[in-house]
């Protein structure tokens, strides 16, 4: 850094221009990442720890820093970048803890369970496919597609392509009035005639 004063200036604050450039000088960078902030917070055990929060992601190269990072407890609510690194199945979980926080921030509660559902309807073909109507054709079941948004478009295609349903999921069957085989669909109450 180089730096020129006026020969009239007298006065010259060092301290708040060394804090700007701090501000703005790269230590170190990964790509990636574009931001960093180290956080202290409380662990459940009531200790304090540091937890490092970053903007963007680069998964590969912080698995270089194990030394430094705790490597078990690596998050990221990129649910790409954690199924290719992790597998669908730490999906699976980002998309459960992400739903489940955005519901919190209004608290609002909902039964882990429903959360898994639609995570588990999301991951199911071992990709991470969105849950809107481009992830949905691929769904073999026409009524179920038609359940979700664009009906028509649905009703025309399997119309043209002579498709058929075999009536197996839910939605489908609540379209032309079938019980569901599930939950109290799933069995039949036999009363003795004695």
């Amino acid at each position: 850094v180089s730096l020129a004063l006026p020969l009239t200036k007298v006065y010259f604050d060092l301290s708040s221009l060394l804090s700007s450039l701090a501000r703005s000088t790269v230590i170190h960078e990964v790509k990636g990442i574009t931001r960093c902030l180290l956080n202290e917070s409380t662990n459940k055990d009531g200790e304090k720890e540091f937890v490092l929060h970053t903007e963007g992601i680069n998964l590969a190269e912080l698995f270089r820093y194990s030394d430094i990072l705790d490597l078990n407890r690596l998050y990221s609510n990129d649910i790409h970048a954690m199924a290719k690194t992790y597998g669908i199945e730490s999906a699976l979980r980002v998309i459960i803890k992400e739903i489940k926080d955005v519901f919190a921030v209004y608290g609002i509660v909902v039964d882990p369970r429903h959360l898994s559902l639609v995570a588990d309807y999301m991951c199911f073909e071992g990709i991470y496919k969105p849950l809107n109507r481009f992830a949905i054709q691929s769904n073999s079941s026409p009524l179920q597609q038609m359940t979700f948004e664009t009906s028509y478009k649905f009703l025309k295609e399997a119309t043209m392509m002579g498709a058929h349903d075999e009536l197996r999921s839910p939605s489908a069957c609540l379209v032309v009035g079938k019980v569901v085989k599930g939950g109290t669909g799933l069995f039949d109450l036999k009363q003795p005639l004695t």
